[in-house]
């Protein structure tokens, strides 16, 4: 493997790519089927950062990894439509999030923007065990990454509406308590906005 993909691949995990792992395979992909084995090219192709990792370390090459990496992972099961060429979300996926809620917090509607995911959150109760437990965990983590990595207010909002959920279901729990972990280790008082 070429001494600049194993560079990309340190500077993913550390955080530090300018590009999501999608962008960089489309910029290489012709490369990398021509410099590997075919039974390689589709593991890194089809296992993706998990066999970027792999190559790291089968390289001896030390790394971090950063939080951000868990976004990366997240980016790179993206279709490719709803990412812009950097290989990141475009602006019209995101603001679509949660029925709109996104947008309307980008749009400095914060108020309605809190109706729309406490209305999410309810919606949520309805839908089956298994959707629950994707959705809230999905909101939790996107909750964590804007407030660790992005828009810190909107990550905010997000996670005290998901760590003022109600405790008691084994399932659900994890991303509740996730919320609230998050925000207490920010260091400052947070309170927990009831969604129900």
């Amino acid at each position: 493997m070429r001494p600049e993909h194993l560079a990309y691949f340190k500077d993913l995990f550390e955080g530090r790519a300018a590009v999501s792992w999608n962008a960089w395979f489309k910029q290489n992909d012709a490369q990398l089927a021509q410099d590997l084995p075919r039974a390689e090219y589709l593991r890194l192709k089809f296992h993706m950062l998990d066999e970027a990792e792999k190559r790291l370390r089968q390289a001896g090459i030390e790394f971090t990894v950063s939080p951000l990496a868990k976004r990366e992972k997240y980016y790179s099961l993206l279709h490719e439509n709803v990412l812009d060429e950097r290989g990141r979300p475009k602006e019209s996926f995101r603001r679509k999030a949660y029925n709109g809620a996104v947008g309307q917090f980008l749009d400095g509607e914060l108020a309605k923007a809190k109706e729309t995911l406490i209305a999410f959150l309810r919606k949520l109760k309805r839908r089956s065990m298994e959707k629950q437990i994707e959705e809230l965990e999905g909101m939790c983590f996107d909750g964590e990454m804007d407030f660790e990595y992005g828009d810190r207010e909107l990550g905010r909002m997000m996670l005290e509406l998901v760590a003022g959920l109600e405790i008691g279901d084994d399932l659900l729990d994890p991303a509740i308590f996730r919320a609230r972990e998050v925000l207490r280790r920010s260091g400052g008082e947070h309170r927990f906005l009831r969604s129900d």
